[in-house]
């Protein structure tokens, strides 16, 4: 049994082993800590007992009592033994008395569908009478049972709605679907605002049925999880044609893996999208379907139609080379505010130039793009690196960059940074330096954390400050700089100069502990004792603040 964090102020746990009662103890009905918790059951698994019929009904009984407890997930792997069975299906029973949990998830496994029939039937027990319930999914269920019973559960379920039915990788069918989305018509009201069925076995005709339950019911599904399916061109259009008229409030669309899609499907979602543009769901997820240059432009034409940038857009996996994400991109070039706040293109072909076009868009102090993965993409010269990077430099919204797998040592990497992050070539030039980059690839290198950290805080100003006053100030002061200032500019500076002391000052104090690092601006060289020094040396080097000019 492990714990995800120590035992005082944790508020969930993954339960691998049961040689220590640490967990059973904090699943007392008296204990206000766990909220979540985590069950791997290798019950019996590959004849090792790794969980005894004892522990595991004494997990089972601490759950059922426990009032706190609001998301299980349950992971079982579980031999074909008839004993094994019956006593995996009073853990099921004993876990389906607890009323308080709300967020409920069955992963099966190894030898799980040997009990599946009737381990459904004291799952759809726990849907149908427990109030409390919002999302219920199962994974990796292959009866073919699965749907029926859940359809069953929620014909004879009181109260509201669940918000989240998710069933991945079980197997569901057209009819499979059919069943489900019919039984949604005909109850409205019972329907989830959220549906995932990712990795089943339906094709256009389930897709026939979802759009047919989308055009009749309206603005109720806020999720729709289509991954790894069998769809088509024909089945993505006429769910797309349904979304675009009557499933405006849509967030989340996912059809990756569906490798019958390729460019016609993409370029008849984007058409249809295009007639209504701001219907396009928020999040798109459009991985590994081999995209080609038609449906790239048709894509970035639907989106450049919007009068806001989507959050995000997931290309992964798609053999994108430069050709293609030009053709995406340049729809951008005249509105690059509408480009998506989070770009995901990992695992793509990309070259030379779809990073330089990209580059340039980032360097458009207009563009909204926040998040930019370009994770495990073919190598690229260590020029057209540091010029994409260089371009962060002019851009005030990208929070996160990862172009980690180009091959670059940290000390590189460090290099690059440093000129974007706090250029210390002029207090302009730091001043000007990129304040909002907070992560970099995956790189572990401390400096570079400590780079970043720096640009965490929300007050863009007081990076800014911080980075002058500890750069300029207490490393390498110049007096010569203010020498030949007129007296209204001097002013201003000395002004812009106490303030930054003063506000380190405070912070020091509230961070009496703060370590002296170059990413902790809170201390800086000690002449943060004396937040005046700085400002009494200045004027007394400057005889036009002290005594006048000369006539």
């Amino acid at each position: 049994m492990e714990l995800a964090r120590p035992l005082g102020d944790c508020k969930s746990a993954d339960i691998t082993d049961t040689t220590s009662l640490d967990i059973l103890r904090l699943l007392d009905d008296d204990s206000p800590i766990i909220r979540r918790i985590t069950v791997m059951i290798p019950y019996g698994m590959l004849d090792a007992a790794l969980v005894s019929d004892e522990d595991l009904g004494r997990i089972g009984r601490a759950i059922a009592k426990n009032t706190n407890l609001t998301t299980l997930r349950l992971c079982c792997a579980i031999n074909l033994n008839k004993d094994s069975s019956r006593h995996a299906l009073q853990f099921l029973d004993m876990v389906g008395k607890n009323r308080h949990i709300r967020h409920f998830s069955l992963h099966g496994g190894y030898g799980f569908d040997a009990i599946e029939t009737e381990a459904f039937g004291h799952l759809s027990s726990f849907i149908k009478n427990n109030e409390n319930l919002e999302s219920f999914e199962i994974t990796h269920g292959t009866t073919p049972e699965v749907v029926g019973f859940l359809v069953d559960a929620l014909e004879r379920r009181s109260g509201h709605p669940l918000k989240k039915i998710t069933l991945n990788y079980s197997g569901v069918k057209d009819d499979d679907v059919k069943e489900m989305m019919s039984f949604f018509m005909n109850n409205p009201s019972k329907a989830p605002g959220r549906i995932c069925l990712d990795h089943n076995d339906f094709g256009d005709n389930g897709c026939f049925h979802i759009s047919k339950f989308v055009r009749k019911s309206g603005n109720i599904f806020k999720e729709i999880g289509l991954r790894g399916n069998k769809m088509g061109p024909c089945g993505l259009r006429c769910i797309a044609s349904a979304l675009t008229y009557h499933a405006t409030s849509l967030e989340r669309f996912s059809i990756g893996e569906n490798h019958k899609i390729g460019d016609p499907g993409v370029i008849a979602i984007a058409e249809a999208f295009a007639t209504y543009p701001n219907s396009i769901p928020s999040h798109l997820s459009i991985e590994e379907i081999n995209i080609g240059p038609e449906g790239m432009k048709s894509l970035g034409i639907a989106l450049a139609r919007r009068s806001y940038p989507i959050e995000s857009l997931h290309l992964k996996f798609n053999h994108i080379g430069d050709y293609e994400l030009m053709s995406l991109l340049e729809c951008f070039r005249s509105n690059p505010a509408l480009i998506p706040k989070t770009l995901d293109l990992t695992a793509n072909c990309l070259g030379h130039w779809g990073l330089v076009v990209l580059s340039d868009l980032l360097r458009n102090r207009c563009c909204s793009l926040e998040r930019l993965n370009m994770a495990n993409t073919d190598p690229v010269p260590y020029d057209t690196v540091s010029y994409a990077v260089n371009s962060v430099k002019f851009n005030s919204t990208l929070r996160e960059l990862n172009i980690d797998t180009c091959g670059l040592a940290d000390e590189k990497c460090l290099d690059l940074l440093s000129s974007v992050v706090c250029d210390t070539t002029s207090i302009q030039s730091t001043y000007l330096s990129n304040h909002t980059l907070v992560k970099f690839g995956n790189c572990s290198s401390r400096e570079i954390s400590l780079l970043l950290a720096v640009n965490s805080n929300p007050n863009k100003s007081l990076i800014a400050r911080h980075k002058v006053i500890y750069h300029h100030f207490a490393k390498n002061f110049r007096l010569d700089l203010f020498q030949d200032m007129q007296p209204a500019v001097l002013v201003e500076v000395l002004t812009y100069v106490y303030r930054g002391f003063a506000c380190c000052d405070k912070n020091e104090k509230e961070q009496k502990h703060a370590t002296k690092t170059p990413g902790n601006l809170h201390r800086v060289d000690g002449l943060l004792n004396n937040s005046l020094g700085v400002t009494f040396l200045i004027l007394k080097n400057c005889p036009v603040i002290m005594y006048g000019r000369k006539k």
